[in-house]
């Protein structure tokens, strides 16, 4: 039996604010414009002890969490303003978990359309021992996820 066909109008665009996903959500802008579709910016906070640096260096335990929250609310608004400049019809949202599993639940639970999300493309024995969140996106999804290298500068 086949699957319906979907008409791009929830569009799911994970971002970790590098290029690669800069260019995802530029791809993403351009669906929603041609097919009047909503976006929907979704950031994950990995809130594992490793990655805290990455939005506030230096920070007690006790409020780390929380800081981590704030920082990536702030990136997120910087992103998002950024590069989605007059485009009115979207929302974004920041969750916490484990990214992969959090974009897959998220898009199942929201009726995604569509992910749109950037790589690195690695390959070899680099993706396989480091098997990326774009990776895991697209074993786990139930809605095509199209993936989109960093923009060429």
């Amino acid at each position: 039996m086949a699957k319906r066909i979907r008409n791009f109008k929830k569009i799911l665009v994970p971002v970790d604010f590098t290029p690669a996903s800069e260019s995802a959500l530029r791809y993403g802008l351009s669906l929603a414009t041609k097919y009047g579709g909503r976006l929907c910016v979704l950031h994950v906070v990995d809130i594992r002890g490793e990655l805290a640096g990455f939005y506030i260096p230096h920070l007690s335990f006790e409020k780390l969490d929380e800081e981590m929250k704030k920082g990536a609310a702030e990136m997120l608004e910087k992103f998002t303003k950024r590069i989605l400049r007059g485009f009115k019809d979207f929302e974004k949202v920041l969750l916490c978990g484990k990214p992969y599993l959090e974009i897959v639940r998220f898009a199942r639970e929201e009726n995604m359309d569509i992910i749109v999300m950037g790589t690195f493309g690695r390959s070899g024995i680099e993706g396989y021992l480091f098997g990326g969140t774009t990776d895991r996106v697209m074993k786990n999804a139930e809605v095509p996820v199209l993936v989109v290298p960093p923009l060429r500068r």
